[in-house]
């Protein structure tokens, strides 16, 4: 019965999110397991110009368990907010994004700590995928 109550629990909650928290929450599960080439599918097409696929899954990876010394992480994403006319930074472009910040937990070899990140999710070609604000260099 309590198997019952929580498959419900989370059923209820997983279609109560919006469809652009669905797919910052897709990324961030397939980064948690170590499968950054499916959080890499899940950006903007700016965002894979900056970052090749086989440069972001390298990096990512060496970042988090390389430097962090950590093998997962634990993550909660913020309120969404609709934010229009948003310029963004690969194609300076004004988009109507939907804005949110993803704070990161680690607990490594170097303590306990987080990250904060604002994240934007855009539609792109009727799909729903992830961007990134960045310094152009």
């Amino acid at each position: 019965m309590a198997i019952l109550c929580v498959l419900a629990a989370w059923f209820v909650h997983s279609i109560s999110k919006s469809e652009q928290e669905q797919v910052i929450d897709k990324f961030y599960k397939s980064e948690q397991e170590g499968d950054f080439g499916s959080s890499w599918n899940l950006f903007h097409s700016s965002m894979k110009d900056r970052f090749s696929k086989n440069a972001y899954v390298t990096e990512r990876s060496h970042i988090y368990m390389g430097h962090f010394g950590v093998q997962t992480f634990d993550y909660e994403i913020g309120n969404m907010k609709k934010i229009d006319d948003w310029q963004n930074p690969g194609t300076s472009q004004k988009e109507t994004v939907y804005q949110t910040e993803v704070k990161l937990l680690f607990k490594s070899k170097f303590g306990t700590f987080s990250i904060l990140q604002k994240v934007y999710v855009v539609k792109e070609k009727e799909k729903w995928v992830v961007l990134w604000e960045y310094e152009n260099r």
